[in-house]
Order: structure tokens, then C-alpha cells, then sequence
């Protein structure tokens, strides 16, 4: 499974954040809004309690004070308040409301109140002298007397009690006050606070949707603002070859941070270009400079090898020395082919080369140079096979896929050669039988100075330069090479080569 982008993972962060601040925020904000809207109600108990003192009076008007705050309540809601009275001496109950829920039993209801003096309420300045003015009572705003709430506020002697019911008639906030002799239990139903909270608890649990996909979005882009540079140092990175050294990543108005990264990779750029030239113009130069003395040494071997007395110890020594310095000149000339290549001065003289006819020719040397081994040859060439090639490069590579069919092959195995014009391009497949190539070996076939280890318990000669060597010439003429399979008993390479054309009758 692929890992998320650096880029989702900022987003999902800075959402997840954001969700946990705006979740406990809206918590807390709710939580607070519940409790000032308990906190009002407990003041409009307080209020409906002290504006009315006709229960507290020898009237003992209960009737009157429940049709009074009905009137103030509104005939749609008078179910909405109760009202209960008690003598608190006797524990007699001397009046309850017609709506009073039947889970609250007036006997048993907990009524007793604290002797603890509550503050004396504050003067309101809106009331005038008489008491009948419509102003605010202590505790809070109150909804006015009504009809028939003369006279001054109820004094209360002890401490009220507050608390919130459940009923199956509703939820019902339940303040309890009063004197030495009687109590005063007022209820407010909460339904119309509770639909009031839970419509500001959906609303939030619509918008925070809404708010963590802003968030995240935000989040996105600021991340894919923020990783612009990454970016272009990728994609400066991803052009950075062996041919490709002079690209640098450029330097924008960025962070003085991405800046300083910027600089850094590259002037290690700059290293790497300055240390690759210097090893690629050493491995020319050496290769160069040994080109000389390895002919001067093959002229003199060669001429002694002659004057040599047959099969005498100097002419084998001789034959031997040969041997080497020819192995000498092949690796020299290799290693200068590779470095021209590094150097990106590998440049093919093209001509017209008939690849069938090259092939053909090169087969029959390679049926002498397999005769000892019995190998069987299975050739199949399309007719006039014409390319654009340089053909002393083209032949070097041609020659070590062919040479490795033979080198790593068995006795008694075979050879395959198939060429065929497919898609205008010439397809060269060469396979032969063999131990194969292990798995862990196939990624680096063509690494420079790279042999399998069966090929060393072998004695195999060669020193690994062959197939990175035909690599880097077929890749000069547009085309490329690669091992197209490789498994116990059969090994096979193909190589694709451009303008390709097939002259009909040939």
C-alpha cells in the first residue's frame, strides 16, 4: 500500500487539529450556553417568587397567584409553569397546580429549605414608592405582576433550592422558596431552552463539517504552497545524469530556510560535476596514454613469438605475454569508449550498414569460436535489414552479446539469434542455454566491472565491462539493450536499434 503524500498528511493533521479545538470549543461554548440559560431560568423563578406576595400574605390566594402566572405565561403556556405550596411546619401540602406531574409526589417531595439568610434583593430604581411599578425584581428580569400583584415583594428567610426534573410530561427546572411557616415551589418547563440548545448543538455539527473541509483545504494548499520547492529540487534532481551534471536547482524567492537548502545541494552539484569531469578525463587519459606502449608491446611480442624455436618455453611465454597485452588493449579501449560515453562525447559516425549481411559475418567466427563446445545455432535473420550505424561501435557491441552466448553457455547447448523489422526499429534478440543468471544479479548485469558469481567460480575470462560497453554504444545510436529474460537452463538479451529499414528482394 502506498504511504499518504507528505502533502495529505499536512492537510489531515492541520484537520485534525483544527476539529479537536473546534470540538472543545463548541463544548465548552455549549456547556456555557446551558448553564446561563439554567442560570436565567433559575432568575425568572426567583423573579415570578418575589413579585408576587399575595400568596405569602393571610389571603392565601394560591388560585390567584397560579391564574397570575398563567396570565403572564399566555393561555398556549400555561401548561408550561406549576406551582406548589406547603405549610412548612406541618408539612401539609395546601395547594398544587393542576398540571403538577404525578412522578412528584407533593407528600413526598423534597421541599426543606436551609436557614442560612439569602442577601436582601436589590432596590429597583424603576419602581416607584407604592411597589406597582413594572420594573425588574432581585434575581432577574421578571414577566410584570399581572392582574391582582399589589403590594410590596415577598421577603424570603431562606435559601433557595434549585434543580431539574425529568417527567414524563417534560424536563422541568424546579426552584423552591420560602419563610419559617410556608414554601413556594415554582416550575418552568425547559422544552422551549432544550429545543433552543439543540438547535445551536445541530447547527454546529453542521458547520463543523463544512469548517474541517475549509480547514483541510486550506491546509492542502498552504502544503502545496509550501512544498513548491521540494518540488523543483526533485525534478532538478530527476535531470541530474552523468550527461546532465550542469543543472542546478534555481534559486527563487523562497524561505531564507528552502533557500539555504538550495545552496547547499547545489554547491555539492557543483562538487559532484567537478569530481566526476576529473575521474572521467583521468580514465581517458590513462587509456589514452596506454593505447601507445600496449602496441609497442604487442609489435615486440609478436616479433619475438616468431623468432621463437617452436614449442620451446620462450615461445609459450611469449604466446601467453601476447594473450595479455591483446586482453590489455581490449580493456583499455573499452574504458576509453566508456569514459568518452560519461563525457558524453560518444558520437557515431552513421552510415548505411546492412545489419543482416554484419550479422552473418560475424556468425561464422563464432561458429569457429564455439566449435569446441558442440553448441547448435538456431539463426533466424529477416532479409535486408538496413540501419544508420557506426559499424566498428556497432560491431564492438554486437560482437560482446555474442561472445557472452558462447562464454556462459554449456557444452553441447545452443545459441539463438532472431532479427526481425517490427515498428520501423530493428529488434535483435540473442539467447543462449546456460545456468541463467541469478535473480539477485539481473538488476545489475550492465554495471560496469560486474560479474556473476558463477561466471568467477568458473574462471570465465573477463573483467565485467562487456554489456555496460554494448549498453552505452547502442544507446549512442538512439536504440537500447536489455536482458529480456534469464532463468535456470536459458538467457536472452534484445536489442532495439532505430531506422530501421527492409529492402524487399534482398
Amino acid at each position: 500500500m502506498k504511504a499518504p503524500s507528505l502533502r495529505l498528511k499536512i492537510a489531515l493533521l492541520s484537520t485534525g487539529i483544527a476539529g479537536v479545538v473546534l470540538v472543545g470549543f463548541g463544548t465548552a461554548a455549549f456547556l456555557m450556553i446551558a448553564r446561563q440559560k439554567t442560570a436565567g431560568l433559575d432568575t425568572e423563578i426567583r423573579a415570578l417568587g418575589t413579585r408576587h406576595p399575595g400568596w405569602f400574605t393571610n389571603r392565601r390566594d394560591f388560585q390567584r397567584l397560579d391564574d397570575n402566572l398563567g396570565f403572564i405565561f399566555g393561555e398556549d403556556h400555561r401548561q408550561q409553569v406549576i406551582l406548589m405550596v406547603k405549610d412548612t411546619k406541618d408539612r401539609t401540602v395546601l395547594y398544587t397546580s393542576p398540571g403538577w406531574p404525578q412522578e412528584l409526589p407533593p407528600a413526598q417531595f423534597d421541599d426543606i429549605l436551609s436557614d442560612e439568610p439569602t442577601p436582601p434583593p436589590e432596590r429597583d430604581e424603576t419602581r416607584d414608592e407604592s411597589g406597582s411599578g413594572g420594573g425588574r425584581g432581585w434575581g432577574g428580569t421578571g414577566r410584570g405582576l399581572g392582574p391582582g400583584g399589589g403590594g410590596g415583594q415577598a421577603a424570603f428567610t431562606k435559601t433557595p433550592k434549585f434543580r431539574t426534573v425529568r417527567t414524563s410530561c417534560g424536563q422541568w427546572r424546579l426552584g423552591t422558596l420560602g419563610t419559617t411557616t410556608t414554601s413556594l415551589t415554582i416550575g418552568l418547563n425547559t422544552g422551549r431552552t432544550r429545543a433552543e440548545l439543540d438547535h445551536l448543538r445541530n447547527g454546529f455539527l453542521v458547520a463543523l463539517p463544512l469548517a474541517l473541509s475549509l480547514v483541510g483545504l486550506g491546509g492542502w494548499l498552504v502544503a502545496g504552497r509550501a512544498l513548491r520547492p521540494l518540488r523543483v529540487i526533485a525534478r532538478t534532481a530527476e535531470l541530474v545524469t552523468a550527461r546532465g551534471l550542469d543543472q542546478r536547482i534555481p534559486v527563487a524567492a523562497v524561505d531564507p530556510e528552502i533557500a539555504r537548502v538550495i545552496h547547499v545541494l547545489n554547491r555539492m552539484m557543483d562538487r559532484l560535476e567537478n569530481s566526476f569531469h576529473q575521474a572521467t578525463r583521468f580514465s581517458a587519459d590513462a587509456s589514452h596514454e596506454l593505447n601507445t606502449p600496449l602496441a609497442i608491446m604487442q609489435g615486440e611480442l609478436e616479433n619475438a613469438l616468431q623468432d621463437a624455436r617452436p614449442d620451446s618455453t620462450e615461445q609459450r611465454t611469449f604466446s601467453n605475454l601476447l594473450e595479455e597485452t591483446q586482453r590489455l588493449k581490449t580493456i583499455t579501449r573499452g574504458l576509453l569508449l566508456l569514459a568518452r560515453a560519461d563525457a558524453g562525447q560518444l558520437q557515431p559516425a552513421l552510415h548505411a550498414l546492412d545489419l543482416t549481411t554484419t550479422l552473418e559475418r560475424m556468425l561464422e567466427d563464432l561458429r569457429v569460436l564455439a566449435a569446441e563446445m558442440h553448441l547448435d545455432f538456431e539463426v533466424e535473420l529477416a532479409s535486408g535489414v538496413s540501419i544508420e550505424a557506426d559499424a566498428s561501435l556497432l560491431h564492438t557491441a554486437l560482437l560482446n552479446l555474442l561472445v557472452n552466448a558462447v562464454k556462459y553457455n554449456e557444452p553441447a547447448g545452443r545459441i539463438r539469434i532472431h532479427l526481425e523489422a517490427r515498428d520501423a526499429q530493428a529488434w535483435l534478440t540473442i539467447g543462449n542455454s546456460g545456468p541463467g543468471i541469478p535473480e539477485a544479479d539481473q538488476a545489475r548485469v550492465f554495471t560496469r566491472f560486474h560479474r556473476v558469481d558463477a561466471a568467477r567460480q568458473r574462471q570465465v575470462e573477463g573483467v565485467g565491462l562487456g554489456l555496460s560497453l554494448a549498453r552505452e554504444i547502442v544507446r549512442a545510436h538512439g536504440g537500447e539493450v536489455a536482458l529480456q529474460a534469464s532463468r535456470p537452463g536459458w538467457t536472452s538479451f534484445v536489442l532495439r536499434l532505430p531506422c530501421c529499414v527492409q529492402q524487399a528482394g534482398h
